[in-house]
């Protein structure tokens, strides 16, 4: 039988790119190709210090010139700014009249080919933009412009999905192996807690508690004398600190973004404190797994679950409110019921548990 291959376009690069860079700068390659241009960027754009713009992918710019734009002729991208500050529009800057233009030609990016440019931008927050830039050295036709912009337009709805799943995968991938267990939701915030980042699932998750909410781009907690204690926390800055809220049965987790690693160039967060939501923390689904599959009773579960968060003895004695020869002896039990014969192999075990 006969195989029929879907043709690979921007779009379908796209829907798949998160969590993958090669795609992503497939993505871009594909898309310099169809619009005949030379090079094509993604920057993540500050609004406010054009100096702190980055690259996050690039296709067909030299390494030399990607250090000199992020070192000084980022601040000088009077396109890319533009474009940042009206973001979901597609545009050509030979269409932006001729006083724009001839800032463009007198400018030192129109040394690198990028003195004719398509380029669409996606916001982050009220002070970060994300940047799809593509260029080349000659003039477009009319006919060029239109095809480019109408591209560029068409594509934003997956672009925007994608960016967002992009910064999902990285932040989720992260925090599990941070956090060490699975959590019930997670948001972004800054030092007065307005929202940087919330994935809308975990918005009406963390809506539907009963100790917290968010009411617009801003997040609250309902006891007063809770909330200044968080507040205190932020400002701290510790690298990971738990508490319980007054309601006894929530915790929440603070984390500095910028502890985690392999995070890119998301300076759009980079200040921001992620607030991880646990329900029941001894009560959770990777230990009901735990009991189930491998008969572990509900102490044992619980301190296996504890150890892999912290693989200290004494840390999970401490944590458990249990004796250190306890715990030893219920972490041996799951170990022969898990089929593992040392402690490495428990925590990978584990870790591959609390993932699903």
């Amino acid at each position: 039988m006969d195989q029929v291959y879907e043709p690979i376009t921007p779009n379908s690069l796209l829907a798949h790119a998160p969590g993958n860079p090669i795609l992503w700068q497939q993505f871009l390659a594909l898309l310099t190709r169809l619009l005949d241009c030379h090079s094509g960027f993604m920057l993540v754009t500050d609004l406010v210090e054009r100096e702190n713009t980055r690259f996050l992918y690039s296709f067909n710019l030299s390494y030399d010139y990607r250090r000199q734009y992020e070192s000084r002729l980022n601040k000088l991208d009077v396109f890319n700014h533009f474009i940042s500050k009206n973001p979901r529009q597609a545009y050509c800057n030979q269409a932006l009249g001729p006083n724009y233009r001839e800032e463009i030609m007198n400018n030192p990016l129109a040394n690198e080919n990028l003195t004719h440019r398509f380029g669409i931008s996606v916001p982050c927050n009220h002070r970060h933009a994300l940047s799809l830039l593509i260029n080349r050295d000659k003039r477009f036709s009319k006919q060029e412009q239109r095809h480019g912009v109408k591209t560029l337009q068409t594509l934003l709805p997956t672009l925007e999905d994608s960016i967002h799943a992009e910064k999902r995968h990285k932040i989720n991938s992260q925090l599990f192996h941070y956090l060490g267990s699975r959590f019930d939701a997670y948001l972004i915030v800054d030092r007065d807690l307005n929202i940087l980042f919330v994935d809308p699932v975990d918005s009406r998750i963390i809506n539907s508690m009963d100790c917290v909410n968010i009411s617009g781009d801003k997040f609250a907690v309902n006891n007063p004398a809770t909330e200044q204690r968080l507040l205190h926390l932020i400002a701290a800055k510790q690298d990971k600190v738990s508490f319980r809220n007054q309601c006894l049965s929530c915790q929440i987790t603070l984390i500095p973004i910028d502890s985690l690693e392999n995070l890119y160039h998301w300076e759009c967060h980079k200040e921001g404190i992620i607030l991880a939501f646990t329900h029941d923390k001894d009560s959770n689904s990777a230990i009901e797994r735990l009991m189930e599959i491998y008969t572990l009773s509900k102490c044992e579960a619980i301190c296996a679950l504890h150890f892999m968060q912290n693989p200290s003895i004494p840390d999970v004695a401490a944590s458990t409110c249990r004796s250190q020869e306890t715990v030893r002896n219920h972490l041996k039990r799951s170990m022969q019921k898990m089929g593992v014969h040392n402690q490495a192999a428990l925590m990978k075990k584990l870790m591959a548990l609390s993932s699903l």
